[in-house]
């Protein structure tokens, strides 16, 4: 029985491990696919952006060849440290959620949208405490606006269609 799930395991490692990495000069695309230059089938893998210098730049995550994930990391930081992130509807290659990671603080902002690329809810922490929350409908504000001033006093908005509420 060991013996079954140490082979499983192995599998299942080089089965992760085997993600193919390759430079953004390697690919191409045409009809919103994403192909490897050498042999010309969908890519699905890693694509990196890297300087001369080594600093990773930027990279894309591919699935038979449509874009899945990208990372943008900050430059000048001695490990990479990603900027932003942004994942994508399979079916619509529409962003789907955006990361933005901050540098100096300790911030993450997340934006989400729907399958037609427009925004539905924005979130801000500092610190992992919510900060800041809007509500999207048809890329206007949609509902309660919820902020955090700098001394902690809340602050409650609502809007409807893009135009604060009137109470």
């Amino acid at each position: 029985m060991k013996n079954i799930l140490l082979i499983v395991l192995i599998c299942f490692l080089t089965q992760v491990s085997a993600q193919e990495i390759v430079g953004m000069k390697d690919l191409y695309v045409e009809n919103d696919l994403t192909y490897k230059v050498a042999g010309g089938k969908l890519f699905s893998g890693q694509a990196q952006n890297v300087r001369k210098n080594g600093h990773l730049v930027y990279e894309e995550y591919f699935d038979n060849g449509k874009l899945t994930k990208s990372i943008i990391y900050y430059n000048g930081t001695e490990k990479p440290t990603p900027a932003r992130e942004t994942e994508f509807y399979l079916e619509t290659q529409t962003k789907r959620k955006e990361t933005n990671y901050g540098l100096s603080k300790a911030t993450i902002e997340f934006k989400h949208y729907d399958k037609n690329g427009k925004k539905t809810l924005i979130e801000q922490y500092e610190n992992e405490k919510l900060i800041y929350r809007c509500e999207y409908q048809k890329n206007k504000k949609h509902g309660i606006e919820y902020c955090l001033d700098d001394d902690g006093t809340e602050l409650r908005i609502e809007y409807r269609n893009g135009k604060k509420n009137k109470k």
